[in-house]
């Protein structure tokens, strides 16, 4: 079924576009989260190689079906256009970090250093792009940077190196989305979500032949299969969030991620994070509201289409 008649087969009326945005924005945080958390149920049984290879051929597939159903696979050659590409090298590298510091870290903590990626994103824009940032926006960040020191807790007897991988995976997502603002508006969302799954599994199956194959049992298949679903689906639902609504009514729902994560990190695993890293968590949830309510705010400020100056 095309995306376009799973739409239609929702009323765009029914719901203010405030509520139906919300509502799309926090199931997509809960595919995404389900998506990790059968990624996490499998380390220790398959290589990380494998398994992003896996996931990526599924993904790749599904999204395929989706390119044709919605009439844009004219539109694939734009994936070979320079700023795809290097938009996908920085999703390959920040898949292998994430992937990795998810299989040796709880859920929880992954997932919240995780959430500074829009305080990085506006720290790089500052600096790379030339966009002014203010003493409040600077502060939250700072503040939301402390959040990070708390999850992680260097030099605490509890520390463990893989988190560095995760707070490089913050980093190079950040980078990530700074390309994406430079993407040519003529190249259609789900053929820059085909082009990564690509370029991922391409990368998986590189990284494979370094780690070696090993056999995947059926039972394995299928979970990474149901994880590709849920990895595709947190990019739809995150999309139809989007359309139609304003940034400002979404943004706050991408929060959910972290509830959804301390629920399925103790049900699942048994993870509880420690009351520094709920501190922590909550620092960083906080600083990203502000930043974003700050943003918003001098937008009206100022007037519609001009750069905002936080």
């Amino acid at each position: 079924m095309s995306t376009s008649s799973a739409n239609s087969s929702v009323d765009q009326t029914a719901l203010p576009p405030a509520v139906r945005g919300g509502t799309f924005m926090s199931v997509a945080m809960l595919c995404f989260v389900l998506n990790d958390t059968v990624a996490k149920s499998l380390s220790g049984q398959i290589n990380i190689g494998e398994f992003i290879a896996v996931r990526g051929l599924l993904a790749s597939l599904i999204i395929t079906m989706l390119v044709v159903a919605t009439g844009h696979l004219r539109d694939v050659p734009k994936a070979l256009s320079r700023q795809v590409l290097v938009r996908s090298l920085f999703d390959v590298i920040s898949t292998f970090l994430f992937i990795t510091a998810l299989f040796h870290l709880p859920l929880p903590n992954v997932t919240a250093v995780l959430q500074a990626v829009p305080l990085v994103v506006t720290v790089m824009a500052a600096a790379f792009l030339g966009e002014a940032v203010g003493w409040r926006r600077l502060s939250a960040i700072l503040v939301g940077f402390a959040g990070v020191l708390l999850i992680v807790k260097p030099g605490s007897d509890g520390f463990n190196n893989y988190i560095w991988l995760a707070l490089a995976a913050v980093f190079t997502v950040a980078i990530r989305d700074l390309a994406t603002r430079k993407l040519n508006l003529t190249v259609p969302s789900i053929v820059v979500a085909f082009t990564n799954s690509i370029c991922v599994m391409l990368g998986g199956l590189l990284w494979a032949m370094f780690e070696g194959f090993h056999p995947i049992t059926i039972e394995q298949t299928g979970w990474i299969g149901l994880g590709s679903v849920f990895l595709v689906g947190g990019y739809l639902f995150t999309v139809m969030s989007l359309r139609g609504t304003e940034v400002a009514y979404t943004a706050p729902f991408r929060y959910t991620l972290i509830i959804y994560a301390l629920i399925l990190g103790y049900v699942v695993f048994g993870d509880v994070p420690d009351e520094w890293s709920m501190i922590g968590i909550m620092l960083i949830v906080g600083s990203g509201l502000f930043t974003l309510y700050r943003e918003q705010r001098l937008k009206k400020r100022i007037g519609f289409g001009k750069r905002p100056v936080r």
